[in-house]
């Protein structure tokens, strides 16, 4: 379920002062709230059909099929989507997504190659890169939300240009500097490491990246209400920080055990074992650690997100997504890949399942209540900022 947004030629938003105020304000006039769970009613046999489909018409195409690919499986998912018997609807043009990749694989390909010219140029390109990710970073939200619609009223996005800077410039910059310190200063490859450092804020910039896409997202010209401070993401990546690093320090163990009991304290073996230990401590790291933290930031965000006379609840149990997410990676690798629309099918049911929306009265007296942008299926491209650089 996508709960979104776009700014364009909407009434000014509605926006509640706060969470209290917002749940205060009566949005239809029917006294009594009504709890609605989403519901998927697709299935991963289905998807199976049009992800092969689209992988071959991708495969034979060297890859321009991807962008129809993309909005094909967006439209599957959004018009299987029923929350309170109404569906979701996506809309967007693949050729804008088309677009996006392009200019994607251009920066991409600037970034890896432009210090192969000269020193001078790879600075230019990488501060070029650092301008521009922002703007086209909240273009893409702009795009994808403004293309999606329910009961007839468009979903949109309403963050300024210079808002995205101020939250999009600090990652883009910790994910750049340290290639950039170490290809001018290659001598001193401490530098590299030092701005790496950078990442130790990276939870608070993922909690400011969160903050900016829910305080902004539109549904017609009500606004929503996002109160969560980005210093809370800080405890789910500190619990992930630490089951890595038991893993890793088993991992170790199990590495000094396994050359004491082979003998091989030297020579290939000896290289082998460790690394392919650590290797599978890794993955099954990823395995335990990737889906905890969506399911506790989904949880975190999604329960912070209000609109006028609409309360957004999400329980995703995390034991039971992480437990999920194990399992459909095994019948992945197992399958050869063939189980992944399946396990992505399941993993996206089980979020829905999980989510609870409450609305004050009746959820279609509601939507009529909502004004603006009814007709606004021209909005993404009137703006100038058709691009999305997902994939």
């Amino acid at each position: 379920m996508i709960l979104a947004p776009d700014a364009v030629s909407a009434p000014a938003p509605d926006l509640p002062a706060s969470p209290a105020a917002a749940r205060a304000e009566p949005w239809a006039s029917a006294p009594a709230p009504r709890v609605h769970v989403p519901v998927f009613t697709g299935s991963g046999q289905e998807y199976f059909r049009i992800w092969v489909v689209n992988l071959l018409l991708s495969l034979v195409t060297l890859g321009i099929y991807s962008a129809w690919a993309k909005v094909r499986r967006l439209q599957y998912f959004d018009r299987n989507t029923r929350l309170a018997g109404a569906c979701f609807d996506f809309r967007g043009d693949p050729r804008a997504v088309l677009r996006g990749r392009l200019l994607a694989l251009v920066l991409l390909a600037g970034y890896h190659y432009a210090f192969g010219f000269s020193v001078a140029f790879g600075v230019v390109v990488i501060g070029a890169i650092l301008m521009a990710l922002p703007y086209l970073m909240r273009g893409a939200l702009r795009f994808r939300l403004a293309n999606t619609q329910y009961r007839g009223l468009w979903l949109g996005f309403s963050g300024s240009v210079s808002e995205a800077y101020r939250c999009y410039t600090a990652p883009v910059a910790a994910f750049l500097l340290p290639g950039l310190l170490l290809a001018v200063f290659p001598e001193q490859p401490a530098w590299g490491g030092l701005a790496s450092l950078l990442y130790l804020g990276w939870p608070l910039m993922h909690g400011q990246m969160k903050a900016y896409q829910h305080r902004h997202l539109l549904f017609g010209n009500r606004a929503a209400a996002y109160e969560l401070s980005p210093w809370r993401f800080y405890r789910a990546y500190l619990v992930a920080g630490g089951i890595g690093l038991a893993f890793g320090i088993a991992a170790s163990l199990l590495a000094g055990v396994a050359i004491a009991a082979t003998g091989a304290e030297s020579g290939a073996l000896a290289t082998f074992v460790p690394m392919a230990i650590l290797a599978l401590t890794g993955y099954v790291t990823y395995l335990l650690a990737g889906p905890f933290m969506q399911a506790r930031l989904a949880n975190l965000a999604w329960s912070h997100t209000l609109f006028s006379g609409v309360r957004i609840e999400s329980t995703i149990p995390v034991r039971g997504f992480v437990m999920l997410q194990s399992k459909n990676a095994v019948l992945t690798v197992l399958t050869l890949g063939l189980y992944r629309p399946y396990a992505v099918v399941a993993a996206y049911r089980y979020r829905l399942e999980h989510t609870r929306v409450e609305v004050d009265g009746d959820v279609e007296a509601s939507a009529r209540a909502t004004q603006g942008r009814k007709n606004a299926a021209g909005d993404g491209a009137a703006d100038g900022l058709g691009i999305d650089l997902s994939w």
